[in-house]
């Protein structure tokens, strides 16, 4: 059987030469296939880190921003005369406190009756508030409550107590109250600094019906008709 030999090599040959270019082939799918699918990933799916970084921003952006600082209170305040006995050295300390900051103090006012008398007068003299208080003691102790009250609305807007002795209270309060009250005397002046209307029309005064103009002698006197 040597004869065989040749013809079963030749089919074998001739076998694997047509399985190369399927495998080839094959191949060559599997290599564009994987391709479309590495370039596919960035249209798809984003990265972890790509996705963390847009989760972020939106975060930030979703975030409240925090409002502006307040500019520090300027402008003219009336202080009124402070009630209780003592209460004068209270107000000297409180008028000494304010305009150390800056602020021009008026001091020889005296209370009105409504809110709207306190925005007209605001409106008239300029005024960004108007500070009151009252003292009050008993024994070595005592107590001076400092009252804010805006030119704009007429009402109260903010308070602050201090309580101790007697003797060092009214230098306590002139040491604290800038820092008790700075905050809600910006946000005063920032709403004075504001355009404000006058509430009543002006007054108008009829003169009545004017007198015609008649030639006069040479002495002053009118001419006899």
């Amino acid at each position: 059987m040597p004869f065989r030999l040749p013809v079963l090599t030749a089919i074998w040959v001739a076998f694997a030469l047509a399985a190369a270019p399927a495998a080839a082939g094959g191949k060559r799918k599997d290599a564009r296939a994987g391709g479309g699918a590495a370039k596919s990933a960035p249209g798809g799916a984003q990265p972890k880190g790509t996705r963390g970084a847009a989760a972020a921003k939106s975060a930030a952006r979703a975030q409240p921003k925090e409002p502006p600082p307040l500019p520090p209170p300027q402008g003219k305040v009336a202080v009124f005369t402070f009630a209780g006995e003592g209460g004068h050295l209270v107000q000297q300390r409180v008028v000494s406190a304010l305009r150390a900051k800056g602020m021009k103090v008026v001091s020889n006012l005296r209370p009105l009756d409504s809110a709207e008398q306190y925005r007209e007068m605001a409106l008239t003299l300029n005024l960004v508030a108007y500070v009151d208080g009252e003292f009050t003691a008993e024994g070595d102790q005592a107590s001076a409550t400092v009252y804010v009250r805006s030119g704009v609305t007429g009402m109260r807007a903010a308070s602050t107590t201090f309580a101790g002795e007697k003797r060092t209270l009214p230098a306590e309060v002139g040491k604290g109250l800038w820092d008790r009250l700075n905050l809600d005397l910006s946000r005063i002046c920032v709403e004075a600094a504001k355009p404000r209307k006058a509430e009543r029309a002006p007054l108008r005064i009829e003169a009545g019906t004017p007198l015609p103009n008649r030639p006069t002698d040479e002495d002053g006197s009118q001419p006899a008709r």
